[in-house]
């Protein structure tokens, strides 16, 4: 459990508060601006998954780069509807950014247990907060 909230606290970092509202805004319309994002979205994962997910360099590296790469897919698709939505119909508009987040997320957990599957057996640094707790 406590592997996955350091997942959604990643993406949460790298997908929001690293991102900014210009970046957000023209990664809808600009190609560029949309690799920018996912630039930085990688880089996040790069720098926090060895040391927050009990990962190797090269772990943590195949496990960014591969979600950097879904990640562009997921928002370009989204980017499009979110597009067609914005300032037309702002129910739809929203719930295109609810499926966005909700496909980032599972993407993030299926990929991690499908490339580690052993990893659960590995204690993280905040396994120690767990005995703490209970």
């Amino acid at each position: 459990m406590v592997r996955i909230l350091i997942l959604v606290l990643m993406h949460i970092i790298g997908d929001f508060f690293l991102q900014g509202t210009k970046l957000s805004k023209r990664k809808i319309v600009k190609l560029p601006a949309l690799f920018e994002h996912v630039g930085i979205y990688t880089a996040t994962f790069i720098i926090l998954s060895p040391l927050l997910l009990s990962l190797t360099f090269v772990q943590g590296l195949l496990f960014s780069l591969l979600n950097g790469v879904i990640h562009f897919v997921v928002d370009f698709v989204t980017g499009k509807v979110k597009k067609k939505y914005w300032q037309v119909d702002e129910e739809m508009y929203f719930k295109t950014i609810g499926i966005d987040q909700t496909l980032h997320i599972i993407i993030l957990i299926v990929t991690y247990l499908t490339l580690f599957p052993d990893i659960l057996k590995v204690p993280t640094i905040f396994d120690k907060f767990d005995i703490l707790i209970q």
